[in-house]
């Protein structure tokens, strides 16, 4: 519990430094935001995990990093990241607060879960805005006998957006699509010609987001990330292997299989996947 107390007590800190002006790209109008920095995304990603592994989802600390961390701040008034990182930092501040002392019994539970049993026929599917490739990956694992999880195909029930990621979380794996669906340049490069900035097409950042929660909820072992053209791989989560989809998914059919059988996960190799040198358009990176 100690090294969770310490990263929090860093992630207190980390977020102190937040400004206005820091936690976005560029500011077009003096009174609204633009893209979230990889450095806001990372430090909201990093909150929600060290919060949700400290404390029960009933405790107030871990409905306050709900709330903050669901606050659509790109693009919104000040006001509006004031908020999240108000929320997020007191729910940092109520986690530390529960760890050292349990007044209120809001502690998480160790829960001690065979590894076979943690197992799930429901995938969850993370992406962006290419359809094409994320209808491909639903295809591919039906074929498979998996049952994908793309959440705008859940109902909403009334929730806000982050409960209903969560209600929908209950997954044995997830798949990440890293698609280039937006371009970015640092707040240094805002003075420069358009032509002479120096742009990253990146990921939009609930997929980054995403990313994170389900490298914290289910291990890198039960994550696997595909990308696809000239995207920008998110440094705070290297050491991964990163599946590149050259033209079509067939490419790394066999070495996504291979994945989910080293999860744990009982699928068939049919002929169409059998063959290791198929996706030899495609590689593999770290």
């Amino acid at each position: 519990m100690e090294a969770v107390e310490k990263q929090i007590e860093l992630l207190m800190e980390e977020g102190e430094r937040f400004t206005f002006e820091t936690f976005c790209f560029r500011n077009p109008k003096p009174q609204y935001g633009g893209e979230s920095t990889p450095a806001w995304t990372s430090w909201m990603v990093r909150s929600f995990n060290a919060v949700n592994e400290v404390v029960s989802e009933k405790s107030p600390a871990h409905l306050l990093v709900r709330t903050g961390t669901g606050i659509q701040t790109r693009g919104h008034v000040e006001r509006y990241f004031r908020k999240a990182k108000a929320d997020i930092l007191e729910a940092l501040r109520l986690a530390l607060e529960t760890s050292n002392d349990d007044k209120f019994g809001e502690l998480k539970q160790a829960e001690v879960q065979d590894a076979a049993a943690a197992v799930s026929n429901r995938v969850f599917v993370v992406h962006g805005h290419d359809d094409t490739l994320k209808t491909e990956v639903e295809v591919f694992l039906r074929e498979i006998g998996l049952e994908p999880v793309v959440l705008h195909r859940q109902p909403d029930q009334g929730k806000t957006i982050i409960e209903k990621f969560e209600a929908n979380s209950d997954v044995g794996y997830a798949f990440i699509l890293l698609t280039p669906d937006e371009i970015a340049y640092v707040a240094d490069e805002e003075q420069k010609e358009d032509a002479k900035r120096r742009k990253e097409r990146r990921a939009r950042p609930n997929v980054i987001f995403e990313f994170g929660y389900f490298v914290g909820k289910l291990g890198r072992g039960r994550v696997c990330c595909l990308y696809k053209g000239d995207v920008q791989l998110p440094s705070d989560l290297q050491g991964l292997v990163y599946k590149e989809i050259a033209s079509n998914l067939e490419e790394q059919g066999y070495a996504i299989l291979k994945e989910l059988k080293a999860a744990g996960y009982e699928v068939e190799i049919s002929s169409s996947h059998a063959n290791p040198d198929a996706g030899k358009g495609g590689g593999s990176k770290q």
